[in-house]
């Protein structure tokens, strides 16, 4: 009989650790634990923390990105929590992954700014090689740098055709495994606290955690959330798509450029036969992005290869470069 009281499956970079920290910390069945879990990174990955032991964690890929087990469940059978990534999540997941700092056991794949545009790490190299070759003629192999251009039509390329971003195809493979003893918990529930606590609630109840869900308990996430490295800027460029939808002036230099590919991507998606400029410079506020769609030519405008669909009909011309770009791979 084994005393682990949960296994915790999940994506690299999508909350294990912090909710493993939740669970052991708050369960009556665990020893106390008084440590905080947080690095400056915004990480729960404090090795100070004395776990019990009996809250077990572990990722789909090893750090490198590749399938552990085929994306299969450790201890089939046991009590499980599976952390799902939703369409929602999707942006500021993106940001985290690529943005936040390297720890002992994060890497992610982060980026840097410089003078030429962008540069990225090895692992990211390693994870889109293929892609940047066939898209853009880039070997990033053989060299890290690229326009910031082009890096941002990437971005944008994941948030258009969701089966593009490769965390999110990745997430769904994991859902093969759910069973009558699986709860699942998206990324959008972690990061709000009043879903969060619902949903530990909950898992404590159908697998007899005896979590004791009090104000201490509801502290420490909202002291998580606090900690993410974009935590006040989460729903920035949210606000000026609203601002674009109601010709509401604001301005968008201080996007990063996961905010301006996701934007890029809402643009496409939300104005029929338009495309993104391919340009250096990003839009300095939300006038310059109404003009640019409300003035585009008429004599540019054709079906965009990069949505899938198009008034729910599968789109020939995103078809025809899908099978375009797969022949060159």
């Amino acid at each position: 009989m084994t005393g682990r009281l949960i296994n915790i499956g999940y994506l690299g970079g999508s909350h294990g650790a912090f909710l493993k920290y939740f669970i052991d910390r708050f369960s009556d069945l665990t020893p106390e634990i008084k440590a905080s879990p947080f690095l400056d990174n915004g990480t729960s990955h404090n090795l100070e923390v004395q776990y019990s032991g009996r809250v077990n964690r572990y990722t789909f890929e090893d750090v490198d990105g590749n399938p552990r087990n085929n994306y299969k469940f450790e201890n089939k059978g046991e009590p499980h929590v599976l952390v799902t990534l939703d369409e929602p999540s999707l942006m500021n997941y993106s940001r985290l992954y690529f943005m936040r700092e390297a720890d002992h056991e994060f890497l992610g794949s982060r980026f840097e700014e410089s003078k030429e545009g962008v540069v990225v790490s090895d692992k990211f190299a390693s994870m889109y090689g293929e892609k940047f070759s066939s898209m853009y003629n880039i070997d990033l192999h053989k060299t890290k740098s690229m326009p910031c251009a082009v890096f941002r039509d990437f971005i944008k390329i994941t948030f258009t055709d969701v089966k593009q971003n490769k965390s999110f195809v990745k997430s769904k493979t994991t859902l093969q495994n759910i069973d009558v003893n699986t709860v699942c918990i998206s990324l959008s529930e972690i990061w709000d606290t009043d879903q969060f606590m619902k949903k530990m609630k909950e898992i404590s109840e159908k697998f007899g955690l005896q979590l004791v869900l009090d104000q201490p308990a509801v502290d420490i996430h909202k002291e998580f959330l606090s900690r993410r490295i974009n935590h006040k800027t989460w729903n920035r460029v949210y606000d000026i798509i609203e601002d674009v939808k109601n010709d509401k002036d604001s301005e968008c230099l201080d996007l990063d450029y996961i905010e301006q590919g996701y934007l890029y991507a809402w643009l496409e998606k939300s104005y029929d036969f338009v495309q993104a400029p391919l340009t250096r410079k990003f839009f300095s506020n939300t006038k310059e992005i109404k003009e640019y769609v409300t003035y585009y030519p008429q004599h540019y405008k054709a079906m965009n290869p990069n949505l899938p669909v198009f008034n729910n009909i599968a789109n020939p011309f995103y078809l025809w470069n899908k099978n375009k770009t797969t022949d060159k791979q």
